[in-house]
């Protein structure tokens, strides 16, 4: 029996046994009723398949394809402390092993295919050039003791955070979420394990540092020192003097009440924050400018000039250094633990309550022994009874929305 003469869902079995999309494209272009019906997977598919290709066609790998699954995995995670936990384990595993999470919680159609293909071409490429001219290797005439090694897995990782926890992002100028963000210590284990640097690894006091960034560094050739690259590209590129020119153009920004907090918002959206760096990314995203703009005005309207408390109440989170993270102040931490922040919020509820509140413990052991004490949470292996601890703060969320 000729193959194609197979009813449709049987043909469509076969892609469960296909390893990547060099093989798909094999598959459907032995004949047209295999391309019409192979020729575009189920989404739950297609992510597996695209992993595996990835060191051919999604380079950098395996930051390109997370940079395009990292929102949905997000989503996925905040829904339950299972998820949590194993988000975060996935995160202290590296960004290989986050990939593996990505790929079971992700759908990929064939057009999202397309785009992160158009994506790399119009957008990625233009400021990988960019960063490279400013902070990058071609920045320097001989070796210098600081440049961005990798200005591409730099402009990925920017990416990254600002899908990973886009929802702590949107707290200022979004409906509350049904769920509280990602915690902070999730945030910054990420930096940690999925950014692995020899400097973070040696002042959060990591035993066998060497021994561990050899496991982590995979996907960063080599290169022992991302997160300084990155520190680089932000003094150098990637910072407010390059979002805010362009974003004054936008009737949004001319209407906000807080134009540092709306430039600081657009520069954490993810995929559409380097968007707004192509001509005519400002135009295309106007929607989405207006909406920043909007929600800043509900937020300045309902609660004056000074929401942070409010804010940090509804985040939950007793680490939570500012309702307005910045992966600027976040990497300052994560590379040097170094708390640039003045004080700390902490729930009633949380999980150190049955001791001491956060704040009271800041304020009594002082800023170091603080800094300390988060690096221990970052060096220590997720636990589940810790995520459920935290589901205590999930009814802040809706007090805080009907106040």
């Amino acid at each position: 029996m000729p193959l194609e003469s197979l009813p449709p869902k049987t043909l469509l079995l076969i892609l469960k046994h296909l390893h990547s999309l060099e093989d798909l494209h094999s598959l459907f272009s032995t004949s047209r009723t295999l391309y019409r019906t192979c020729g575009n997977p189920p989404p739950k598919i297609i992510p597996r398949l695209a992993a595996n290709s990835g060191r051919v066609f999604f380079r950098p790998h395996p930051h390109l394809l997370l940079a395009f699954t990292a929102r949905q995995l997000a989503d996925w995670a905040i829904t339950s402390h299972d998820n949590r936990f194993l988000l975060e384990t996935a995160i202290q595993g590296g960004v290989e092993t986050l990939l593996q999470l990505a790929i079971e919680v992700a759908e990929l159609s064939m057009d999202d295919i397309r785009r992160i293909y158009a994506y790399k071409s119009n957008v990625l490429n233009p400021l990988d050039r960019r960063l490279d001219l400013s902070a990058g290797p071609a920045s320097q005439d001989n070796d210098f003791l600081t440049v961005c090694n990798d200005p591409e897995t730099a402009l990925l990782n920017w990416i990254i955070y600002g899908e990973l926890f886009h929802h702590s992002h949107e707290l200022s100028y979004l409906p509350l979420p049904q769920h509280k963000p990602l915690s902070s210590v999730t945030r910054f284990k990420w930096f940690v394990y999925c950014i692995p640097d020899i400097n973070s690894f040696n002042y959060h006091k990591f035993e066998g540092a060497h021994a561990l960034i050899s496991q982590l560094i995979i996907g960063y050739d080599e290169d022992r020192f991302p997160q300084l690259s990155m520190q680089h590209a932000i003094r150098e590129f990637m910072n407010e003097s390059l979002w805010r020119p362009l974003l004054e153009t936008s009737p949004s920004f001319q209407d906000t009440p807080d134009p540092t907090l709306f430039v600081s918002a657009a520069m954490h959206m993810g995929l559409k924050s380097l968007e707004l760096l192509i001509p005519g990314g400002v135009e295309k995203l106007a929607g989405d400018l207006e909406q920043i703009n909007s929600g800043l005005q509900k937020l300045r309207s309902e609660h004056g000039d000074d929401p942070e408390k409010r804010l940090r109440q509804a985040a939950g989170d007793p680490w939570l250094p500012y309702a307005h993270i910045t992966l600027k102040e976040d990497l300052r931490f994560a590379l040097w633990g170094d708390w640039q922040y003045d004080a700390v919020y902490s729930d009633s509820e949380d999980e150190d309550s049955q001791n001491e509140s956060l704040d009271d413990w800041y304020n009594s052991h002082g800023l170091q022994a603080f800094e300390s004490k988060l690096s221990e949470r970052v060096r220590s292996p997720p636990q589940r009874e810790d995520f459920a601890l935290q589901g205590v703060g999930h009814q802040v969320l809706r007090v805080a929305s009907v106040s």
